[in-house]
């Protein structure tokens, strides 16, 4: 082999490793970004469930337990007091977690909140808000409670189906 050879060798060898370590470098990347995504994904996914879905199904599980309890043919039974107390941990939970929410959940929550509020001033001996009644109040708590158990599943099983393959 001539010299001229040997370096037509060397230089098809070294720009071969060259380029692929240009292109290993590239893929390493690319599936790095894809794995940060899904990571971020999960952990936006986990926030939502745990810091605002929960919490809400929480309060309106309450109520159906008490209900069921008292043997109560509405499906939700609350003290005002109790009311009044879920009714400022629903506040803060909304307040802090308003990105989280999807807009139907937004929308059922701000038709049942004056209900809600309108239920606690009644039982407090004001009925300041006559128009607003127990049956609509009803209604509402199970329109924002089933949207809220909709939202959650779908939010579990999107978690589910994103945190099943975490490893590459």
């Amino acid at each position: 082999m001539s010299a001229e050879q040997y370096t037509n060798l060397l230089t098809t060898i070294g720009l071969s490793s060259i380029t692929g370590s240009i292109v290993g470098a590239a893929v390493n990347w690319f599936l790095e970004g894809r794995k940060f995504k899904r990571e971020q994904n999960i952990a936006y996914l986990k926030e939502k469930i745990d810091s605002f879905y929960s919490p809400m199904i929480f309060h309106f599980e309450n109520m159906r337990s008490w209900s069921a309890a008292w043997d109560h043919a509405s499906g939700y039974v609350f003290a005002g007091e109790t009311l009044a107390s879920k009714l400022e941990d629903m506040k803060t939970l909304m307040r802090t977690g308003l990105r989280l929410v999807s807009p139907t959940v937004e929308r059922l929550w701000y038709d049942w909140q004056p209900y809600a509020i309108a239920a606690v001033e009644r039982r407090r001996g004001n009925d300041v808000y006559p128009t607003f009644t127990e049956d609509e109040l009803q209604k509402r708590s199970e329109a924002l409670h089933t949207a809220l158990k909709a939202e959650r599943k779908k939010l579990m099983e999107d978690y589910k189906k994103v945190s099943k393959n975490t490893e590459y």
